[in-house]
């Protein structure tokens, strides 16, 4: 990389592949040098693992001035960024502090309006509290311009906040299926399909839509449509729809989720780098999805590397969800890269401080990659000790209803108590094929399972094979 294009190229390097797409179809660019950058860009970001220099023949004031028009680009299509500008307008406005060059803006967004923008409720509202500042100041000329859009518009905006309620009801259905899997969500399928579909409401309900869909069709393992959804939304964010930063690293690690789950897992760890091209407040959520799928492709020190590289923001998180599944990638990432001593360490650290936060939110992933290290010592007192002390066992029976469940706590707790001649080797077996049998239509959860036979097999080899199968069981 030369000196001084540095800026440049890491400016460059950062920008995400639907950025520069849109970028591409929007440019007028009439200087061809520019054009040459901008289709550079556009091949780097497209193919990292092969990537050509910028050239330094070209004049640098051109790489700045391109740059610039990149931010203003992507600055006027970003919906966060229009979120803040509607938050300040909105204190200005209540503050009695909007300048005239201000309210001439707004009043001329007013009269150009055409299509409901991604945060048209808030912005409703506040033309809303606008007229109150008109009326009270006799303005009547700019008021009649305000009161016709207020009252122009008032249908959509009842409709889009009627919406609004019924997703978070949909919501509450949604999650407790994919957490607890005691209510049924397909009732919201097609509700949920005609609101992303519907143009003619606001942005927001659109996307809040797209997430509640994505979650329905993992409850219910229908990934083909899931498929038809995304490549739908990948084709509106080309074109700048739904744009942001932080939308766009969301909808990387939902891809993360959709090609994991179908075992495409180059293509979820392309999307999984990324997810995490920037740093952003579910950042240490996209770390933990990106390192499950490096573990599973054997890249340990890849993950662990990630992991280590990611302490800064694990003290940093507020999320009990995301620290404990931290932790708990982080042991396992320790115990694939053979230090699972090291491993047991931590997690018993980790324990000691966040008993009950574990216990409360995510004790069935921590306790997972704990007694793998457990496991990988030959530790079976310790690790069953551990399950009775906070009856695990118990808990596994709970757990079991979960869209998510895998009885990996089950196979580690049976296999100690046959290591430890609590139990015999028909009862092992039973222990196994019990939690196993109801997931065997789930190819997913079969190629979990292989997974766990294969690290398990030096232990049993008689009931776990070396092929990923158990004695009278396939997942293969």
């Amino acid at each position: 990389m030369s000196a001084r294009l540095s800026k440049f190229t890491q400016f460059a390097n950062s920008l995400l592949p639907h950025e520069v797409i849109y970028l591409k179809k929007v440019q007028q660019l009439k200087d061809v040098q520019n054009v040459d950058i901008l289709n550079l860009i556009y091949h780097n970001t497209h193919h990292p693992e092969q990537t050509f220099p910028y050239k330094t023949s070209i004049d640098k004031r051109k790489y700045s001035k391109l740059k610039t028009w990149i931010v203003n680009k992507l600055q006027t299509i970003d919906v966060d960024y229009y979120y803040h500008w509607l938050l300040q307008t909105d204190l200005k406005i209540m503050t009695d502090s909007i300048s005239p060059r201000e309210e001439d803006a707004l009043i001329k967004m007013i009269k150009g309006f055409k299509k409901p923008p991604y945060y048209f409720v808030r912005f409703y509202e506040l033309i809303r509290n606008y007229r109150f500042y008109l009326l009270i100041r006799f303005r009547y000329g700019y008021n009649r311009i305000v009161d016709r859009f207020l009252t122009d518009y008032q249908p959509l905006y009842t409709e889009c906040t009627g919406i609004n309620l019924s997703l978070h009801e949909a919501t509450i259905d949604i999650v407790d299926q994919y957490t607890l899997n005691k209510t049924e969500s397909r009732k919201w399928e097609s509700w949920l399909k005609e609101i992303f579909y519907n143009d003619k409401i606001d942005g927001l309900n659109r996307y809040l839509a797209i997430v509640r869909l994505t979650l329905i069709y993992f409850n219910y393992k229908e990934y083909d449509k899931l498929d038809k959804i995304y490549d739908d939304l990948d084709v509106l964010m080309q074109n700048g729809e739904f744009y942001s930063r932080r939308i766009l690293l969301n909808y990387y690690s939902n891809r993360v989720m959709l090609h994991s789950r179908r075992n495409e897992l180059e293509k979820a760890v392309n999307y999984g780098f990324l997810s995490i091209r920037q740093h952003s407040g579910d950042y240490l959520h996209y770390v933990n999805n990106l390192c499950a799928v490096l573990l599973r492709l054997n890249h340990n020190s890849k993950a662990l590397r990630l992991m280590q590289q990611s302490f800064p923001e694990l003290k940093h998180t507020k999320s009990p969800h995301n620290r404990i599944g931290f932790a708990s990638f982080y042991i396992r990432a320790l115990n694939k890269n053979k230090r699972s001593r090291e491993a047991a360490e931590y997690a018993e650290t980790f324990l000691n401080n966040t008993k009950e936060d574990i216990l409360t939110f995510r004790w069935h992933t921590f306790f997972a990659a704990y007694m793998q290290s457990l496991m990988a010592q030959e530790a079976y007192t310790r690790l069953l000790n551990i399950s009775r002390k906070f009856k695990l066992m118990e808990l596994e029976q709970d757990y079991k209803r979960r869209a998510v469940y895998i009885p990996t706590v089950s196979w580690y707790y049976a296999v100690a108590a046959f290591k430890e001649l609590e139990i015999n080797l028909a009862e092992l077996i039973k222990a196994i094929h019990e939690p196993a049998l109801p997931l065997l239509n789930d190819p997913h959860k079969c190629r979990l399972m292989a997974d766990l036979v294969l690290e398990l097999h030096s232990h049993v080899p008689e009931v776990f094979k070396d092929d990923g199968n158990v004695a009278g069981l396939s997942f293969r």
